[in-house]
């Protein structure tokens, strides 16, 4: 409690300059009080109407405009959906230099969409002191696929074949939907993210060095999915509907009911999907005291069936001015049958076959996630709230696996096996936070945060012997792991002339089990630690600014990877995880700098990080063909790289954004008897274009490369995607037909390489990825409105 005491008093300061003139104002909407995001401020002469300088509201429905010289102004401030207000005198002086027009509120259009002037297209890209924020409405994959597809179209995000989301080359990154962390984004993350409609959310936010407020978790930082949110009058809503080639098919239906203080939100999706998977597994195994080779290649071949609904519902309701309360909703269930045959050929050092047979899986596995939230949102003023909100969140996960082999050489009766899995993960989080202006360029934000996890995985297998079935003592096993971290967290952040500051403390005490139910061995894992973070920025003008940023970070192992029980996936392979793993520690380190003009954003980001006990998966042979997967921790990593980021609108008829990050990484894992130090350099890049061929017809081009990478036994060989869309509207914009195809060249597979004294492996996977899709999507109601206004912005913004 004394470090919880010291954490309570600790909070950083700050401060931030701005240039000759600044204009700041936030904007609401004038029915429900709500803030208006991403809204047009514009800023022009007084004297024959000059465009002088523009913005967009922020997520907090604040604007600022700076560096103004002195003179008289009108200001205009607009967002489509909404009547347009007329201009709003202003004058600044040295007397004045300063103009806070307050809180402006937008009137609701009742204009049909066909008299609304489309002048241009919504910024894709926003930056923040502590994030970079991208608007995914003009993503075409937005419209057909799922949160996992969207997502590897966002510059420093990669998603690999089975769904697993990495962030700059590291899969250790938290996921935060709506702003917070859920249970469905723990081990079972890649394939919720496969539940998501794409066409839910509004935008995706990479917060590579996170503030106190958040959770320390993720080497390379945090993903936040924001889903859209309507509050707009009356009944609106979308339906949209996609068709795949291979019996692939997807719908969804948002329903949003707002009669006037209460808002009604709701939505059901269903998705189903076709893909094979292909695995190739050729290891060349070294008896290190005699030198003998052991050759054994397994060829792996089989179609998976997984269909998906997810349905969520809520109420938003503005009780009074100054209180809101939210209560929301969603569950989702997921079926998926998969047949797959695996054949093995096991060869002697003089490459003769010794032995050759198939293991056939029929696996069914059944997934049901549900998530129940409340939130209390009190206003006191401007920036001025207390929030407390709680969310429970549990994932529950059966996983039936049947085997039979067959034995061709040498010839040996047919056997068979089974085996059940049974995943249970629970978590309850409530967080109390508390946000006060301490001026008029300064405010604190302190809160706190428990979390309890329990997670329960009870392995069963059973092996046919005769026409009986018996247990199989020796894999059987029950596993319980129990996670509580209590967290206080404070930051503060002012404003002096060019110069911002935001500092923040973070302390945490973790209080963790890992119970041995089958053994009755119960191992804690009991620590405490403080995570400080810091961001600074320097605007030289309007156009340029520099920031400096660090945050201590912490990785901690899951469930799975505490597991010691080993799972078996066939005669050859075995994996279990190590119940001493220690979280890993990462310093970070980011410097970056931000050019903006009227049509193009550039920004180009050094960043380092240190990491210490750094957690790596690690292959070892038990006998002469059985290999055991575990994890380990090795000494330390670091790496260093520069990211690059160009975002560019060309005209009226296309844009672009370029992503490239090049990194230098060393690995010292002798540690664990492998070699020495090793480094490497390497890289990716993604491009995504987008091309207005006529009014109503947009063209959409993403590709992206990946680079040779190291891992501490050996490397990953590059890998290339290309995909391709193009949406047509119709019926007055409130209508579109899509056409999308992913992996047009069909090029896109993971390749590994190991390499070490007693194992050679090239590991291939591929599965099903060049996909077509036809879709469809109406909007309705109002929402016909403001969904397509999201969409747009005056280009000279």
């Amino acid at each position: 409690m004394k470090n919880f005491f010291i954490l309570s008093i600790l909070l950083l300061q700050t401060v931030v300059l701005r240039g000759q003139g600044i204009i700041t104002g936030s904007i609401v909407d004038k029915t429900t009080q709500s803030l208006v995001e991403y809204a047009n401020v514009a800023l022009y002469t007084q004297n024959g109407h000059k465009y002088v300088l523009g913005t967009v509201t922020d997520v907090s429905g604040k604007f600022s405009i700076e560096n103004i010289a002195f003179g008289n102004y009108e200001l205009e401030y607009s967002f489509l959906g909404f009547e347009k207000t007329e201009t709003l005198k202003i004058r600044l002086d040295k007397n004045n230099p300063v103009a806070n027009v307050g809180v402006l509120e937008l009137a609701e259009s009742f204009q049909t969409l066909d008299e609304v002037v489309v002048t241009g297209r919504k910024s894709t890209y926003v930056t923040q002191i502590d994030k970079k924020i991208f608007n995914v409405g003009e993503d075409l994959m937005s419209s057909s696929g799922s949160a996992s597809d969207l997502l590897e179209n966002i510059p420093s995000v990669q998603v690999d074949l089975d769904g697993n989301v990495s962030l700059r080359g590291s899969e250790n990154v938290q996921i935060l939907i709506n702003g917070k962390t859920s249970n469905l984004m723990g081990a079972t993350r890649a394939t919720v993210l496969q539940q998501i409609p794409a066409k839910t959310i509004d935008r995706v936010e990479v917060i590579t060095n996170p503030s106190a407020k958040y959770k320390p978790d993720g080497t390379s930082g945090i993903i936040n999915i924001v889903l859209k949110k309507e509050r707009k009058k009356g009944m609106n809503g979308i339906v949209a509907a996609n068709v795949g080639n291979n019996d692939r098919y997807n719908g969804t239906l948002s329903l949003n009911y707002n009669p006037g203080k209460i808002n009604f939100f709701g939505s059901y999706g269903i998705r189903q999907d076709n893909r094979n998977r292909y695995t190739y597994d050729n290891r060349t195994i070294t008896n290190t005291m005699t030198g003998q080779n052991t050759y054994i290649d397994q060829n792996t071949n089989g179609p998976a069936h997984p269909v998906s609904q997810l349905v969520q519902g809520g109420i938003d309701c503005d009780m009074t001015k100054k209180d809101n309360f939210q209560v929301s909703a969603s569950y989702s269930y997921t079926n998926m049958l998969r047949n797959e045959t695996t054949f093995n050929t096991y060869r002697n050092n003089s490459k003769d076959t010794t032995s050759y047979f198939s293991r056939f899986r029929r696996n069914d596995e059944n997934e049901k996630n549900l998530e129940l939230s409340a939130v209390y949102e009190h206003k006191f003023g401007e920036d001025h709230t207390f929030i407390i909100d709680y969310t429970h969140s549990s994932a529950k996960e059966l996983e039936d696996n049947a085997y039979t082999n067959s034995y061709f050489f040498p010839r040996n009766p047919e056997s068979r096996d089974h085996t059940s899995i049974w995943q249970d993960e629970e978590e309850n989080l409530i967080r109390a936070d508390y946000t006060r202006p301490l001026g008029e360029k300064s405010k604190m934000e302190v809160g706190a945060e428990l979390e309890l996890d329990n997670t329960d995985m009870d392995y069963s297998a059973e092996d046919l012997r005769g026409n009986v079935w018996t247990s199989n003592d020796e894999k059987t096993n029950h596993f319980v792991f129990d996670e509580d971290i209590y967290a206080l967290y404070g930051t503060y952040e002012a404003e002096f002339g060019n110069f911002g500051f935001m500092g923040g403390l973070r302390g945490e005490i973790a209080r963790i089990q890992s119970k041995l139910i089958s053994t009755g061995t119960i191992i804690p894992n009991n620590y405490s630690n403080f995570y400080p973070t810091l961001h600074t920025s320097y605007r030289f003008d309007e156009k340029n600014e520099l920031q400096l940023n660090y945050s201590l970070r912490v990785n901690r192992p899951e469930g799975d990877d505490l597991n010691p029980f080993p799972e078996y996936k066939d005669p050859f392979n075995v994996s279990s995880g190590n119940p001493y793993l220690k979280p890993e520690k990462i310093h970070s380190v980011e410097l970056g700098y931000l050019l903006k003009s009227n049509v193009t954003t550039f920004v180009t980001t050094l960043y380092y990080r240190d990491i210490f006990n750094r957690m790596t998966e690690v292959s070892k042979f038990i006998n002469d063909s059985v290999m055991w997967t575990t994890k380990e921790n090795m000494s330390s990593s670091q790496s260093a790289g520069m990211e690059l980021i160009l975002n560019s609108t060309l005209g009226k008829w296309a844009s672009i954004n370029f992503n490239s990050n090049v990194f230098y990484n060393v690995i010292d894992a002798s540690d664990l008897g492998f070699s020495d130090k090793k480094s490497t350099v390497s890289w990716n890049a993604s491009l995504n274009g987008n091309f207005n061929v006529t009014k109503n017809l947009m063209t959409q081009l993403n590709t992206r490369f990946t680079a040779k990478s190291l891992t501490p036994q050996g490397y990953r060989e590059p890998a290339f995607i290309l995909n391709l869309g193009a949406r047509y509207n119709l019926l007055q914009n409130k209508a579109s037909i899509l056409f999308t195809v992913s992996d047009l060249l069909n090029t896109y597979k993971s390749v590994l390489n190991i390499d070490t004294p007693e194992l050679v492996r090239r590991l291939e996977r591929k599965r099903t990825s060049q996909i077509f899709y036809l879709g469809f999507t109406y909007n309705f109601g109002s929402s016909s409105k403001k969904k397509e206004a999201a969409l747009k912005y005056d280009d000279r913004l």
